[in-house]
């Protein structure tokens, strides 16, 4: 029965340390339904969501919903070391490795042995290692050690990502309200007649969605990692940037280059995303009044349109490219509902301010 604890072991040491590297070290996309990191992160967010969607206020919605990725780090880094406890006691139960381990009658003291040496506090009194088993303490404690070091390592780069995507968020306020609207955004700089610096933030938040794409791909605990201020979501602000050069694609006369370069690269980030985390696809449902009402107010600044009917046309073949999609990522992420973007049904979208 011993030997059996050895393979054991060994699979469920391999399973974690393979899982830890693909989530910390590897600088790519992770993939697999049935990873470690996916199964217990979904376990915890899916009921924290239901929990956090159906407060009465948004501000009592984000104080439910913010802890709940940082929480799921931490809980995720304690499974991690506690798998690797449990794999190191069973290899240590095998033939190999049990005689070198002096002492330990019972499966539970072996997990304080393993305990002790992974987190290098060492164990004491009776127990006490020869052999091979002294080989397997010291790798074990090598591993404690390798683990925390990666840790060290990662957090500063999740932070990094996580304030570099915030800033670009909060430059955004004041150009397309809290929550942002696409249309609230090409209003306000058509009426400031902004033309150039409209131009300008399409192409910073090209960089920005490419910059959000490679590290949340990277890193998709970030994606549920929340804005610090009530009505902002990284993808409701992508979303309303993408629909203001939907519309000006769409329904302007000459568009700009950067509104189509962002088109072309914020659609790009939406569907990998999507398709990253697996979710089902939703039908993104915008009411012609609500488009010709768009147009009535940019008319009014004297912005060139093309005719209404091929715009609406064009404006509805472009945005059902990613509109379903990006609502399906503000569902999952349970971002508060802006104008055309998420769940609107549910809380209903509030006025941009």
């Amino acid at each position: 029965m011993r030997w059996i604890a050895l393979p054991a072991g060994i699979a469920l040491l391999a399973v974690t340390l393979l899982d830890a590297f693909r989530t910390m070290v590897m600088p790519r996309a992770a993939r697999g339904r049935f990873r470690l990191t996916r199964v217990l992160f979904l376990a915890l967010w899916r009921p924290w969501s239901w929990l956090g969607v159906r407060q009465q206020s948004p501000q009592a919605r984000e104080k439910v919903l913010s802890p709940a990725a940082p929480f799921a780090l931490f809980a995720l880094l304690l499974v991690w070391a506690a798998l690797a406890i449990i794999a190191y006691a069973l290899i240590m139960l095998s033939p190999p490795f049990h005689d070198g381990i002096h002492g330990a009658r019972t499966f539970g003291d072996l997990l304080y042995v393993s305990g002790t040496s992974f987190t290098t506090v060492g164990f004491s009194g009776v127990i006490h290692a020869t052999g091979w088993a002294r080989i397997l303490v010291v790798v074990e404690a090598a591993t404690g050690l390798g683990l925390v070091a990666v840790v060290i390592a990662y957090l500063p780069v999740l932070y990094q990502s996580f304030n570099r995507r915030e800033v670009g968020i909060m430059l955004l306020d004041a150009r397309a309200g809290s929550p942002p609207s696409g249309p609230e955004l090409l209003i306000r700089a058509k009426n400031r007649g902004a033309h150039t610096d409209l131009d300008r933030l399409f192409r910073e938040w090209e960089r920005w969605a490419s910059d959000v794409l490679e590290t949340h791909l990277s890193y998709p605990l970030l994606a549920f990692f929340r804005s610090p201020h009530d009505y902002t979501s990284w993808v409701t602000a992508l979303g309303a940037v993408l629909d203001a050069a939907t519309l000006s694609i769409a329904a302007i006369d000459h568009p700009s280059d950067p509104a189509e370069l962002l088109y072309a690269t914020g659609t790009h980030a939406v569907e990998d995303l999507w398709r990253y985390f697996r979710i089902p696809d939703r039908v993104a449902v915008i009411e012609r009044s609500e488009f010709e009402e768009v147009l009535d107010k940019l008319e009014g600044f004297g912005v060139p349109l093309h005719d209404r009917e091929l715009a609406w046309d064009r404006f509805s073949e472009l945005r059902a490219r990613y509109g379903g999609r990006l609502d399906a990522l503000a569902v999952r992420v349970a971002a508060t509902p802006a104008q055309w973007i998420g769940d609107r049904s549910f809380l209903g979208a509030r006025t941009p301010h």
